[in-house]
């Protein structure tokens, strides 16, 4: 009975390079992670546009506001509660923690006749893409909706 060994001789750098290989593929697949709503076109103010319009609401269309904002690495509270927000509209938040992100804002009036209070519609993109948002009321103890349609 001949019994054969056979010896497999990993070096550091093999295993440094493996490492490396797989922390980018784990880091790439959630740059690319695609929530429920397939990647929406934000570059040009009219692709804003045009989608706000798609929810059923009305943008002041040239009356609008940007600000860079960064995704915090670790969700407070807060954060978290808005990313729920994102979920229930197909959106998430998460695979973007500690990316800079431009937030856009357009207000569209009130959007129901029993709704008192001013809205705005915040669009946040990466990458001229909307990953997430959502429907405020102006007042500080207003309403904030999902980003979805409204009927």
């Amino acid at each position: 009975m001949i019994c054969l060994k056979t010896y497999v001789t990993v070096t550091r750098k093999t295993l440094i390079a493996v490492f490396l290989l797989t922390l980018f593929i784990i880091i790439v697949s959630g740059q690319f992670y695609a929530a429920e709503n397939p990647p929406i076109n934000a570059k040009t103010n009219y692709q804003r546009v045009a989608f706000i319009k798609s929810l059923g609401l009305l943008p002041d269309e040239g009356n609008y506001q940007s600000k860079s904002v960064e995704i915090p690495l670790k969700f407070s509270e807060v954060y978290n509660n808005y990313n729920d927000l994102q979920i229930r509209a197909g959106y998430n938040l998460s695979p973007y923690k500690g990316v800079k992100v431009t937030v856009y804002t357009y207000p569209i009036g009130r959007i129901f006749e029993n709704f008192e209070d001013e809205y705005y519609v915040n669009l946040i993109v990466y990458n001229e893409r909307i990953i997430g948002g959502d429907i405020s009321s102006r007042n500080i103890n207003g309403k904030m909706l999902p980003l979805t349609k409204m009927s």
